[in-house]
């Protein structure tokens, strides 16, 4: 078990090492999602007691040329994580949910707009791939798992739009700041209760040229 593991580690680590080497950035991002969940019953009710609730987002990615000619569009493949959170309440009962979700995203970017070589504008139209690792329901306190609830486990896609505005410091180090609009979808849930999340993000990010 153990050799077979090494294997999956070390050919991870062999495709990690190839697509490095052919990128021409890597990146890092976080910053804060504001999350509304969704939510119909099995008779197809909405709860209008749930308010949005923040949360945490992470990424790691490599940003690839499509066109060698120009620097306007690239591919970008990244491991994301992000917190979707929601808070509601009535008279007699407070509630709130804390899920995690790993996943991988790929995006397209588009320069629409350049100032020499200091500062960019970006667009962004993505999707991403994700999974719960660590989901919490609490009910007057009294906290539950819901990993493994039919609304929340499996596989969740993604959809996202959003822009990026970018300034060189140097040639080395880039920074910037973004917003991003997506709608999250539980494509795994078989139950009769529906639930997906409408998400604002709003994120600082640090890329590296490494060509």
């Amino acid at each position: 078990k153990l050799l077979k593991m090494n294997k999956k580690y070390l050919l991870l680590l062999v495709l990690f090492s190839g697509c490095f080497l052919q990128a021409q950035e890597l990146f890092f991002s976080n910053g804060k999602n504001f999350t509304k969940y969704d939510y119909k019953n099995s008779l197809g009710n909405t709860n209008s007691n749930l308010r949005s609730g923040e949360g945490s987002f992470y990424q790691l990615g490599l940003d690839f040329k499509l066109n060698k000619a120009t620097d306007k569009l690239s591919y970008a493949v990244s491991v994301v994580y992000n917190q979707f959170n929601a808070e509601g309440g009535t008279s007699t009962a407070n509630y709130s949910w804390k899920t995690n979700y790993l996943g991988v995203q790929n995006a397209l970017n588009y320069t629409l707009f350049q100032n020499s070589k200091s500062f960019k504008v970006k667009t962004k139209l993505g999707v991403a791939t994700s999974t719960i690792i660590k989901g919490e329901q609490s009910i007057n306190n009294v906290v539950y798992n819901i990993t493994k609830q039919e609304e929340f486990k499996g596989l969740t896609i993604q959809p996202n739009i959003g822009i990026d505005f970018q300034y060189a410091i140097n040639q080395n180090v880039r920074i910037s700041a973004g917003y991003e609009f997506s709608k999250t979808y539980n494509v795994s849930n078989s139950s009769t209760e529906e639930l997906s999340f409408t998400n604002n993000q709003i994120h600082f990010g640090l890329h590296f040229p490494l060509k």
